[in-house]
């Protein structure tokens, strides 16, 4: 069976047939903030580490499978009928829409077309900035005007994974959130540095900071009461569980295209201001995108093979070396199979990862070598 291919030239996974029976995920960010997503958008973000600063939640080996993500949810307000960019979590029969998911370097890229709506979505973290962009772009290829709601949505975590999975009672008076300015700010009360924010590149038409107000009762993903509504419902609280989610209201002519950017971000509102002022326009979103090229392209050309096996040139030449240094970067232990739930770097995986690299990555190799070092005894083992 196939679901995608390698396209060698943009260096991406294309996945044109979404419905895999295993997640294919990707890595966004190269510094302190990643977020590990897959061919659905399911997946998490957090900031340095997967275990003790988790940003969204997520749940791991679970039905449905790879929940919650980070989503945009478009609904037209003259039918009422509602769909998701990426394929879940609404999840439109795929004889009557058609999605595909491209996996690039340190980017993922969602795209639909569906009842005369062509709409996409890219999912980055830029070099130099600690927010995960979700670059959002609708056309209008219908032959009337479309009148059309956004809704983003992430479920934040409480950052300790054990806070998140075991301690409930501390988890519901542990944080809170709160709405101003178009930036919803979500507040760690015990942490110092506890603050992330979700913001827009313009100003939202409605918002809701609690996930179950979001969500509804006895409602999943696949159908939130505030987008079969039409309207969020302008929830926040001190306590409870939290999400970002913002509404934008848009009109389209036949043939026109609109372009808007959702910020999720470490740090609190203020610094929520700072990204949005830098990202309000496109063009500093597609500065980021080039930047992160031309840094895989500097690591990508230390060594480029050519044999007569395609297959080999494709692995060696892009896919091998971007995933030794995803490993080295976050280590092992983020992921969909390992969740963050430890720190991750275990002796004999992170030195077998630090000897795939150093021809690419020197300064991060020796970072990794020294950290071993440090764990000898003398006794003679580690």
């Amino acid at each position: 069976m196939k679901y995608g291919h390698f396209d060698n030239e943009k260096r991406e996974y294309v996945i044109d047939r979404v419905d895999l029976p295993v997640s294919w995920t990707n890595y966004l960010g190269v510094e302190d903030t990643c977020a590990v997503v897959n061919h659905t958008a399911g997946g998490y973000m957090f900031h340095k580490t997967p275990e003790y600063h988790r940003v969204t939640r997520f749940h791991g080996n679970t039905v449905p499978m790879d929940r919650p993500g980070h989503y945009v949810y478009i609904r037209d307000n003259e039918t009422e009928d509602y769909w998701s960019i990426s394929w879940q979590p609404v999840g439109k029969p795929l004889d009557k829409a058609e999605y595909i998911c491209r996996h690039g370097l340190s980017y993922s890229v969602y795209e639909c077309n569906y009842s005369g709506i062509k709409a996409k979505q890219t999912l980055s973290v830029p070099r130099g900035d600690n927010v995960e962009l979700w670059d959002v772009t609708i056309k209008n290829e219908d032959t009337k005007p479309r009148d059309l709601s956004l809704f983003s949505y992430c479920e934040f975590s409480f950052h300790h994974i054990n806070i998140d999975n075991q301690n409930f009672q501390m988890s519901l008076y542990c944080a809170g959130s709160s709405y101003e300015d178009g930036i919803i700010e979500y507040d760690l009360f015990y942490e110092e540095f506890g603050y992330q924010y979700f913001t827009c590149s313009e100003m939202p038409d409605g918002f809701d900071c609690l996930r179950d107000k979001f969500i509804g009762s006895y409602r999943t993903e696949d159908n939130p009461v505030a987008v079969e509504k039409g309207q969020c419902g302008g929830s926040y609280e001190l306590g409870n569980n939290h999400c970002g989610s913002l509404q934008k209201n848009i009109r389209l002519m036949p043939g026109e295209e609109a372009r808007i950017l959702f910020l999720l971000g470490e740090g609190n509102r203020e610094e929520g201001r700072r990204m949005r002022e830098k990202y309000k326009c496109g063009e500093a979103a597609d500065r980021a995108y080039e930047d992160l090229r031309r840094f895989w392209n500097k690591k990508l050309e230390k060594l480029q093979i050519q044999t007569p096996n395609e297959g080999m040139n494709t692995l060696i030449n892009i896919w091998t070396l971007y995933q030794s240094e995803i490993n080295v970067m976050f280590s092992r232990f983020a992921s969909f199979i390992e969740v963050g739930g430890r720190v991750g770097l275990g002796y004999r995986d992170t030195a077998q990862d630090a000897m795939t690299i150093p021809h690419s990555n020197p300064e991060k190799c020796r970072q990794r070598i020294v950290e071993l070092l440090k764990g000898l005894v003398s006794a003679g083992y580690v």
